[in-house]
């Protein structure tokens, strides 16, 4: 392994090791996380320094949730490989199951069998760390990264990512390097044909909605057969966080500015959560007055199919990610000149308990790379681990992701290529995650109910009852798995 400079961290923690080991004389301890055994010192100073000093080879287990997209598992492999022949240390990408990929990774953790380092979203990797499974980058924020020196590592995220990576002022579960952000693209030329302007506004956007109909071209493919779709719960997500924003101070019981899953299960147990308010009721009947902009078939329209309409021209608006930009780009062939926006700014001319700022889909901390606790009792493999983690979240790194897969940076010091300016992150971050952030389940009743009051086979009411009988059936499960309760404040003491 190439040598490199020596985090602050690992020195406190190796000398730990070495002092443990001298009282006890000798010992063997399991790794769990990995299924491997080290050996400690046998009472001998000089004997802890030789095993520090002779490494031997090293080999890393990574897991990533990249799906069935062959580009970025391609691309991903390739930058494994280039970190094997930099540094002599092995990262081996874990071929994954197709089940649910949080499913798999905690039943990996139950077998002692969890990945070196792993990927996840915000909201997991915190319930992770407080199960115990992940370790503390706490002290890596205040320490400079050998791929990106100059400034603490912490500092070289936006601050609002920063401050969201905080579960407590010293509890940090990983470090993020990149996200998919969500913009409706939008075709200029039906806008132009119209008389329409590229919208900012709720308002305005309903308008443009209307001028384009009026000229018998669909305004908007809305994909909603399935819930891996998403607009619906994407846009829900924004509508919501921008009308009912004041939930958050109700439910951050830790005060970090966002409401965590043990948050929201300790909410929903005390009342503070309820979807018949009129704030997300309104919410949705902001979405049910958008649905008459769609094609008549959005029930049964999936994403990819939608994304074909925008590139014919066959309507003037669709939900993507930036990682659909390639492919975007390919089918549209420069037959005509498009621009992407966030979702519209809900007014307080359409609501007045409007927050005046959209809320971002996507673009949260949210390919965070964590390291596996176990690995605290192999100070080599923890240097490893942690060297490879600063590695594949450098600024270099983090630019060609975004020059191949269209992943848009979060590292500061990274510069974002010009095609994908539209991208920048220019909303309020997601606070509260209505409808994403809690799992497959809650997202499957979500979709499933939604379609039914879009299609109006039930009421407003009906659906915010759904919601709430939802919710509580959900959270009741997770409290159970986690072993949750107000007795132990949800686990958060």
């Amino acid at each position: 392994m190439k040598k490199k400079q020596r985090n602050k961290v690992l020195t406190g923690l190796l000398a730990a090791i070495m002092a443990a080991a001298m009282l006890a004389g000798c010992g063997q301890e399991e790794n769990k996380g990995t299924n491997q055994e080290t050996t400690g010192a046998v009472g001998e100073t000089e004997t802890a320094k030789e095993q520090s000093a002779d490494k031997e080879e090293i080999s890393l287990v990574l897991a990533q949730d990249l799906g069935t997209d062959e580009k970025s598992n391609q691309v991903i492999q390739a930058i494994l490989e280039e970190y094997t022949a930099k540094t002599g240390v092995e990262v081996r990408l874990e071929s994954l199951p197709s089940a649910d990929y949080q499913t798999w990774l905690t039943t990996q953790f139950a077998a002692n069998r969890g990945p070196d380092v792993y990927s996840g979203i915000i909201y997991n990797m915190t319930t992770d760390y407080q199960n115990g499974q992940l370790y503390n980058f706490k002290e890596l924020y205040d320490s400079e990264s050998s791929y990106d020196p100059g400034k603490k590592w912490g500092e070289t995220l936006p601050e609002y990512i920063n401050e969201r990576m905080y579960i407590t002022a010293d509890d940090v579960p990983g470090y993020p390097t990149a996200t998919a952000v969500v913009r409706i693209f939008c075709n200029k030329d039906i806008f132009t044909a119209a008389g329409a302007e590229i919208p900012e506004t709720w308002a305005e956007f309903m308008h443009a909605c209307e001028q384009i109909k009026e000229t018998g071209i669909t305004p908007f493919a809305f994909p909603n057969a399935t819930i891996d779709d998403l607009s619906w719960l994407w846009f829900n997500n924004s509508v919501c966080g921008q009308i009912d924003h004041e939930i958050v101070a109700a439910l951050d019981a830790g005060g970090n500015g966002y409401v965590e899953l043990a948050e929201i299960c300790k909410g929903m147990d005390e009342g503070k959560i309820d979807f018949d308010n009129e704030n997300l009721q309104a919410a949705f009947t902001l979405m049910k007055e958008f649905s008459q902009y769609w094609t008549s078939d959005y029930n049964g329209l999936d994403q990819a199919t939608a994304r074909e309409m925008f590139a014919r021209g066959d309507v003037a608006m669709v939900q993507a990610m930036s990682i659909n930009l390639e492919a975007v780009d390919s089918m549209i062939g420069g037959a005509f000149e498009y621009v992407v926006i966030p979702v519209p700014t809900v007014t307080k001319e359409t609501n007045a308990n409007a927050m005046e700022k959209s809320v971002i889909l996507g673009g949260q901390p949210d390919i965070i790379y964590g390291i596996n606790k176990s690995l605290e009792t192999d100070v080599n493999k923890l240097e490893a681990a942690i060297d490879f983690v600063q590695y594949i979240s450098s600024p270099e790194i983090q630019l060609r992701l975004a020059e191949e897969i269209n992943r848009i940076p979060l590292s500061l010091s990274t510069q974002l290529p010009e095609r994908l300016e539209g991208f920048v992150i220019t909303e309020e971050p997601l606070r509260m995650p209505f409808f994403t952030g809690i799992n497959e389940k809650l997202r499957n009743y979500f979709h499933r109910s939604g379609q039914e009051y879009l299609s109006d086979a039930i009421t407003l009411e009906d659906f915010t009852d759904t919601i709430n009988q939802s919710y509580r059936e959900v959270l009741e499960e997770i409290k159970t798995e986690n072993g949750w309760t107000a007795d132990n404040n949800y686990g958060m003491n």
